[in-house]
């Protein structure tokens, strides 16, 4: 499975908690976040209280199409 796809899986599996937003950066703010899969230099967070995730390890096109696809999870 490419990371690409293991990410597709993971956001799909938590997309319930994180629903306000996909994003490849870190918060400016620092929202308190929970790591939910750490493995082959694919890190996800999830910031359960304000609904959104923090991907790392995609290239820049891989995250693109991991956003298309968060966003078609969310109907847009």
């Amino acid at each position: 499975m490419t990371k690409l796809e293991t990410a597709k899986k993971i956001i799909e599996e938590n997309y319930y908690y994180a629903k306000c937003g996909i994003f490849n950066c870190r918060s400016l703010v620092n929202d308190p976040i929970a790591l939910i899969y750490n493995d082959d230099g694919l890190d996800i967070y999830l910031c359960y209280h304000w609904g959104y995730f923090e991907v790392f390890g995609l290239t820049n096109s891989e995250f693109r199409e991991l956003e298309h696809f968060y966003n078609k999870l969310c109907g847009m």
